[in-house]
């Protein structure tokens, strides 16, 4: 119906999201997982139109995406992709920020970072930088918090969305003569993380 019968779900669009949230909330994976790929194709077909649900989804679809069954984790995941691609990014945005970036449980903040880097390069840091409104504050302000969360995995996606802005300003502001030697402090920057990363992990081994 998203795709061939608009017309008749646009009316009710606001009920049927409250219906298929319960379902994604549903005890039987295989009806949760049904749940998250109809939300999943409703975002593709819909597009925008599913802005004024994209919050509500987006909670329930980070949630999903912290659960221990690999199953449900990745019907969530396919559902928040297509919604980082196909609505309105700063609608997308505050879903993100609203239902996961000040979350109690680690794996649901580190979802939240993940696609927050993705829309970040759907958007574009020209854009995100732009100083519009309070777009460019509310981004850079989640972005620096997430930079230093307790959780490993959550800083990770923090500080690669900060090393992009970074080097978007330098290459705005910084002198030409400076901008490749600042390009190999970050790539230093880049390789110690990665270093530290891997030492974390054999740790974890041990």
């Amino acid at each position: 119906m998203a795709q061939n019968q608009m017309d008749i779900l646009m009316p009710k669009l606001h009920d049927i999201c409250l219906a298929i949230i319960n379902e994604v909330k549903n005890l039987r994976s295989a009806v949760s997982c049904a749940a998250m790929a109809t939300l999943g194709d409703m975002y593709v077909h819909l597009q925008r139109a599913m802005d004024s649900e994209v919050e509500g989804t987006a909670r329930v679809l980070l949630h999903k995406a912290s659960e221990a069954n690999n199953f449900i984790r990745q019907a969530a995941n396919f559902a928040l992709g297509h919604m980082v691609q196909s609505c309105t990014p700063t609608r997308v945005m505050n879903a993100l920020l609203v239902g996961g970036l000040s979350h109690r449980n680690a794996a649901v903040r580190s979802c939240t970072a993940q696609y927050l880097e993705r829309l970040a390069k759907v958007m574009g840091m020209a854009r995100l930088l732009s100083g519009k409104k309070d777009l460019t504050d509310r981004f850079l302000i989640a972005v620096s918090k997430l930079a230093v969360d307790p959780a490993q995995e959550v800083r990770h996606h923090g500080r690669n969305i900060l090393r992009n802005v970074a080097t978007k300003m330098w290459d705005k502001f910084a002198p030409r003569k400076e901008r490749e030697s600042l390009r190999e402090v970050i790539s230093k920057v880049n390789l110690k993380e990665r270093r530290g990363a891997s030492l974390e992990w054999v740790k974890s081994l041990t």
